[in-house]
């Protein structure tokens, strides 16, 4: 089968390999589509902390099984199912967790094998393109969760970007108020007709007080600093992208969330159902995801979609086999 092979960071080859064999447990799954994330990008530039190389990356996949019928998104995770958190619905912080694209082979190639019970349907009205974007959508869900956003609630997304958009949408299905927040006028002008689509506004200066939630989408301190000085007393901030090591956190923002009882949490990675969530959102706003697909590739084209995902110019593309 043809598949993209990461060798090492910058060393990505197309090859053909082996149909894969599955466990027992597993299905054999032909890949439809395959979004291609930040994370890939990252990964193909520097490495990652849980990547194994070689690794056929992608895990925000859109898949067939080989024996039936059917077509399905793959939570990309394989998790014990008897620790602690799995037993408390927090399968996504299993400690044993082994994730396609990075432990495993992942949705860059033409065939994979997952866990049947990672199987989420997908309902025939929705393209297997705008489909694999429940991942990524899911794992916004689960930022969400961990505010507690409710309906009429004001929250502040930092960060345009793809994920950033969809976190927008996410709120908007829950009937939360989403406001972004984005320092480049280019980048936000992307997204434009997406953003009239969902009713997300902009969020144009520091307003404090004035937010009941905030998550920041992009990976910078300030995100930090700037959201806690938003939200209202008992407010919630979730840490959504990961912070560059080496900054120290000022004294004086851990008294502000002292001071305000403001609560700060994290997200990482979704549940499975938290993906079955966001194919309901995907097929309540198909157009407008419909809108966040910049373009739809071949395998030869990653490397190129790599580059550009990490100019932070661009929205999301989708490898068709």
């Amino acid at each position: 089968m043809k598949s993209l092979v990461l060798e090492s960071p910058g060393v990505l080859k197309l090859t053909d390999m082996p149909v894969p064999q599955p466990e027992p447990h597993e299905r054999l799954l032909r890949v439809t589509h395959c979004a291609v994330c930040r994370t890939d990008a990252k990964m193909w530039s520097q490495g990652h902390r849980d990547l194994r190389l070689p690794r056929v990356l992608g895990h925000e996949v859109c898949v067939v099984p080989s024996d039936s019928t059917g077509r399905f998104v793959v939570w990309p995770g394989t998790a014990c199912g008897t620790c602690e958190y799995c037993r408390k619905g927090f399968e996504n912080l299993c400690s044993g967790m082994q994730i396609l694209g990075f432990h495993r082979h992942g949705g860059f190639a033409e065939y994979l094998a997952a866990p049947a019970d990672s199987l989420v349907p997908v309902p025939p009205e929705l393209p297997g393109a705008i489909a694999c974007l429940a991942e990524p959508l899911a794992c916004t869900l689960n930022a969400l969760d961990r505010v507690g956003a409710a309906p009429g609630e004001r929250l502040l997304i930092y960060g345009a970007g793809p994920v950033g958009l969809l976190m927008a949408l996410a709120a908007r299905s829950r009937g939360a108020l989403p406001f972004l927040h984005e320092i480049n006028a280019e980048k936000f002008a992307r997204s434009h007709d997406f953003r009239g689509q969902i009713g997300a506004e902009l969020h144009r200066e520091d307003r404090p007080g004035d937010y009941d939630a905030a998550v920041n989408a992009a990976p910078t301190w300030e995100t930090l600093g700037a959201g806690l000085r938003n939200l209202a007393p008992g407010g919630r901030f979730c840490v959504f992208s990961g912070f560059p090591a080496g900054d120290a956190v000022p004294a004086g923002l851990i008294n502000e969330i002292h001071y305000r009882q403001l609560v700060v949490s994290g997200a990482y990675g979704c549940t499975r159902d938290q993906m079955r969530e966001a194919v309901g959102i995907l097929c309540a706003f198909r157009e407008a995801a419909q809108r966040l697909i910049e373009d739809t590739i071949g395998l030869p084209r990653v490397a190129d979609a790599f580059s550009s995902i990490l100019s932070g110019m661009v929205l999301k593309f989708v490898v068709a086999m």
